[in-house]
């Protein structure tokens, strides 16, 4: 394998990482919502919430392990094979490494701490998930362009909560999309309270997100770009153009089910009517869009991490 298909494979993983540890984030948030109102159909949902949540677990920690094993090869040049030393230099001499050490460590721990039994009021050791996953993001903010900085700079903590922000909004989108309301026809109606409370939540919390997106966003790419001539004029900058307009079409799409799909599903639900479940596969079919627009997103992320600041290439 050359250098090139290791780079792209390695911006692959970390794709991939994003997408699954954003899944982690939505998983927890869903379960949450749906155990409010506990009976068989939120049993079943949370059953396979669980079950998704130990493989994501497990996808994010080998993207991870894999990703930065690649990386410690790329900076030796050498073979995947032949790059043990390198990869236990990087550990030991660089801020890089020992920040992808400590985030490996936390999401070892989601990963054993995900086959733990999950109850009928959710997962009991759901704090314990949500410090490490916080944890674990934090590692990533250490491991990119805001560590410059400095360690606890603003410019980490802003990229923290971006990451969070992001991975919240992608997380719940593709949780709803693929796991949870395409499952919503077939609840009874003592289920559709659940049913409205669950959109409910995920559009208020998609709502909270994005606007913590923006504001962080803004933030982080005025100070990557440093000038507005390098927003058009540089890589960096193009890529960063085009990450806005991926996710302006997401809030989009997200807005329209929003004020349009919504209130009318809310409604249906409410009065128990019949065209509940066209109202549901409506709105599952936009969040169908707005998770593969989302998706990009997370690609555009991942290179923008591996691509030089402008001026420093």
């Amino acid at each position: 394998m050359n250098d090139g298909f290791l780079g792209i494979l390695r911006l692959a993983l970390t794709a991939l990482q994003n997408l699954s540890f954003a899944v982690l984030v939505g998983i927890l948030l869903s379960e949450r919502w749906l155990a409010r109102y506990p009976s068989p159909w939120q049993a079943g949902a949370s059953k396979r919430l669980a079950q998704a949540f130990r493989a994501g677990a497990i996808i994010t920690l080998l993207s991870s392990v894999l990703a930065f094993w690649i990386h410690c090869a790329l900076m030796s040049e050498s073979s995947l094979i032949d790059a043990g030393p390198a990869v236990r230099s990087m550990l030991a001499e660089t801020d890089f490494g020992q920040a992808w050490a400590i985030g490996a460590a936390l999401m070892l721990c989601v990963a054993i701490v995900s086959f733990f039994p999950w109850n009928g009021n959710g997962f009991g050791l759901r704090p314990t998930l949500w410090l490490a996953l916080a944890g674990f993001a934090l590692s990533r903010s250490h491991a990119g362009h805001p560590v410059d900085a400095g360690a606890f700079s603003p410019p980490v903590w802003a990229d923290w909560v971006h990451l969070l922000a992001i991975s919240a909004w992608v997380g719940i989108v593709w949780v709803a999309a693929f796991m949870v309301t395409p499952r919503m026809t077939e609840a009874p109606e003592s289920d559709h309270q659940n049913s409205a409370s669950f959109i409910q939540s995920l559009s208020d919390t998609a709502t909270y997100a994005l606007v913590a997106l923006f504001v962080t966003g803004a933030y982080n790419g005025w100070r990557g770009v440093g000038t507005p001539g390098n927003l058009l004029d540089s890589p960096y900058g193009q890529l960063l153009v085009l990450k806005l307009g991926l996710v302006m079409a997401a809030a989009v799409l997200g807005g329209h089910n929003r004020f349009f799909e919504m209130p009318r599903l809310l409604a249906s639900l409410q009065s128990q009517s019949s065209w509940s479940a066209r109202y549901i596969k409506r709105f599952t079919t936009v969040l169908y869009v707005e998770s593969w627009v989302l998706a990009g997103v997370l690609v555009v992320a991942a290179v923008l991490a591996a691509s030089p600041l402008p001026g420093t290439s």
